[in-house]
C-alpha cells in the first residue's frame, strides 16, 4: 500500500502547512471510490458534478478535498474543520500532478512515446509495441482497443484514461520492470489534462483532419488541443526529446513552426524524398504492401507489410522512425512489423474461397473514410461497396462530408446505423443524405446494421471489395435504451457463411 503525506504534494504554503502531516493512502475523483485517508477531487463531469458529492466523500473517509475556485463551499468547510480543503483554478491539471506524485513520477524511468493525430494512432502504437517485442523489450500500451502492461490486458473505456488511472498504469509498469510505454494521446485527453505530468521522450504526430468538432467547434481549436502534446514534451524531464511528424499532414508548416519555437528536434516521414524517413512504394495488392525504405536519402531495405493501404505505409514509417531514432536495430524493426495486423483496421474477414473481399475498418471520420475507400480502389476491384453510418450525439458537421466521400470513392453505399445513442434516427440519416444531394449515386438506407451488412454481402459480385466502416474493433452498438453486443466482423462472417454454404 502506498502512503504519502500531504507535504509530498504541496510545499511552501502557509495555507496548508497545518495539514502537512496528514497521511494520504489514495486519490479518487468518484466519491464511491473514496476510502479512509483519501484525497477527493470534486471534478465537474458531463453527467455529474463532484462538488455535489463532497459530503459523501467525507463520509467515506476523505481527509482532503480539492475543489474548483469557481464554487462556493464555505459552509462545508466550516462544518469540517479537520478536513483539508484545497482550492484550484485547474482541477484536472492538479489531479494529474497529485497522481504523478502519489505514484512517484513513474514516467521519469519509462521511455514513453505519445501518438497524437486524427487517424493512425492505434495502428502506430501496435507497430511500435511489436518492434519493441522483437527487441526483447516489454512494453505498456495505452489506447483505443485496449490497455496492456507487459502481457496483462487491462479494461479500457477511454482512448486515453484519466490521469489517475494512467499514472497507476505507469506505476504498475515500473514495478513489473516494463520500461517502455506506447500510448495514444487523444485531443480530449490533452484538453482535459489527462496527459499532464507524463515525461515523454517523443511525440508522433500522424495527421489532423475533421473530427470531434462537436466539442472543439473549429479545426483550429482542435489543432490547438493536439499541439498541447508538444508543450508536455517540452516540460518533460527527459534529455532527448523528439517530435516525429507526417510531412503530408494538413497544417504541417504551422505544426513545425510551433515545435521549432519550443526548441525540440523534428524528424519527418512521408512519401516524398524530402522526408527524413521516405517510402518509395513498390507494390500494393490485396495481400501485402512492398516499399523501399530510405533514411535521409540512403536506401536501407525493402519493407513488406500485411497491413493494406498507403496510409499504413505512413504509419509504419512513423514507427520505424521512432525505433531508429531511439537506437533500435532497423533490420530487426522491419522484420518485426511484416506480419502484424491490427484489430478493426482494414481487417479482411473473407478467405481465399470467397471471390470478393470484405474488410472491416474503424474509419469514422471523413478523412479516414476517404483513405480506406481510396486504398480499396487502388487494389483495382470490380466495384467498391461501403456500409457506413454516423454516430448519434456526435459531430453533425461531418455527416454530409462522409456521404460525399462515399459518393466520390465508392460505387454503392449502404447507409445504416452506427451507435445511435440518444439521437433520432431520422435526424442522423437526414444529415448524412444531404451529402448525396446533386450526385448521381447509388445508395440504399437500411437502418438495421446487421441487415445492411448482409445485403451488401449478398449483392457483391466477383472481385468486388466491401468496406464495412465506422466501428472497427468495437463489439457493441448503443441505442437510446440499451447497449447490445454487435461486432461487424462477426456479422460479416455470418452473412458470408449464409451465402456460401
Amino acid at each position: 500500500m502506498i502512503k504519502k503525506s500531504l507535504k509530498d504534494f504541496i510545499t511552501n504554503s502557509s495555507t496548508y502547512e497545518k495539514f502537512y502531516n496528514l497521511e494520504i493512502e489514495g486519490i479518487a475523483y468518484n466519491s464511491k471510490n473514496v476510502l479512509a485517508n483519501y484525497i477527493f477531487f470534486a471534478i465537474k463531469g458531463i453527467k455529474s458534478d463532484g462538488h455535489n458529492y463532497i459530503e459523501n466523500a467525507i463520509e467515506n473517509g476523505a481527509i482532503c478535498i480539492v475543489y474548483e475556485s469557481s464554487y462556493n463551499v464555505n459552509e462545508i468547510i466550516k462544518k469540517h474543520g479537520n478536513i483539508c480543503f484545497i482550492k484550484t483554478d485547474n482541477i484536472r491539471h492538479l489531479l494529474a500532478e497529485f497522481s504523478s506524485k502519489f505514484f512517484d513520477e513513474p514516467t521519469k524511468d519509462i521511455q514513453t512515446v505519445g501518438i497524437t493525430g486524427t487517424n493512425g494512432k492505434t495502428t502506430t502504437t501496435y507497430l511500435i509495441r511489436e518492434i519493441l517485442k522483437h527487441h526483447g523489450e516489454k512494453s505498456t500500451l495505452i489506447g483505443t482497443i485496449t490497455n496492456i502492461v507487459g502481457d496483462t490486458v487491462l479494461e479500457t473505456k477511454l482512448t486515453t484514461p484519466e490521469s489517475l488511472e494512467m499514472q497507476s498504469i505507469f506505476y504498475t509498469s515500473k514495478k513489473e520492470n516494463v520500461l517502455h510505454a506506447v500510448m495514444e494521446a487523444s485531443s480530449h485527453a490533452l484538453e482535459f489534462g489527462r496527459c499532464d505530468f507524463i515525461n515523454y521522450d517523443a511525440i508522433i504526430f500522424t495527421n489532423i483532419t475533421e473530427d470531434h468538432l462537436d466539442y472543439h467547434k473549429t479545426i483550429e481549436k482542435y489543432l490547438d488541443a493536439k499541439l498541447k502534446a508538444f508543450d508536455l514534451l517540452k516540460e518533460s524531464t527527459k534529455e532527448k526529446k523528439t517530435v516525429i511528424i507526417n510531412k503530408h499532414t494538413d497544417y504541417y508548416e504551422k505544426i513545425c513552426e510551433y515545435v521549432k519555437n519550443l526548441g525540440i528536434n523534428i524528424v519527418t516521414y512521408g512519401l516524398d524524398s524530402d522526408s527524413d524517413y521516405y517510402a518509395e512504394i513498390i507494390s500494393l495488392d490485396i495481400k501485402s504492401i512492398q516499399y523501399k525504405l530510405l533514411i535521409r536519402g540512403n536506401f536501407i531495405k525493402n519493407v513488406s507489410l500485411r497491413l493494406l493501404g498507403d496510409f499504413n505505409v505512413l504509419n509504419s514509417l512513423s514507427a520505424l522512425a521512432y525505433a531508429n531514432e531511439y537506437g533500435l536495430d532497423i533490420n530487426t524493426s522491419i522484420e518485426a512489423i511484416k506480419n502484424i495486423q491490427v484489430s478493426g483496421r482494414f481487417e479482411i474477414v473473407t478467405e481465399n474461397a470467397h471471390n470478393f473481399i470484405v474488410a472491416v475498418d474503424y474509419s469514422h471520420t471523413p478523412d479516414s473514410l476517404k483513405n480506406i475507400l481510396k486504398a480499396a480502389r487502388a487494389l483495382k476491384p470490380n466495384k467498391v461497396l461501403v456500409v457506413f453510418g454516423c454516430g448519434g450525439d456526435r459531430d453533425r458537421l461531418k455527416r454530409p462530408m462522409m456521404a460525399s466521400i462515399a459518393a466520390t470513392y465508392s460505387d454503392k453505399a449502404y447507409l445504416t446505423l452506427d451507435n445511435q445513442r440518444t439521437e433520432q434516427v431520422e435526424q442522423i440519416m437526414d444529415d448524412i443524405e444531404k451529402g448525396f444531394e446533386g450526385k448521381n449515386f447509388n445508395y440504399v438506407k437500411i437502418e438495421d446494421r446487421k441487415l445492411a451488412i448482409e445485403t451488401a454481402i449478398n449483392e457483391a459480385t466477383e472481385n468486388d471489395i466491401i468496406i464495412i466502416a465506422g466501428k472497427g474493433h468495437e463489439t457493441y452498438q448503443i441505442f437510446p435504451d440499451k447497449t447490445i453486443h454487435f461486432d461487424d466482423r462477426e456479422e460479416a462472417r455470418i452473412a458470408l457463411l449464409k451465402r456460401f454454404s
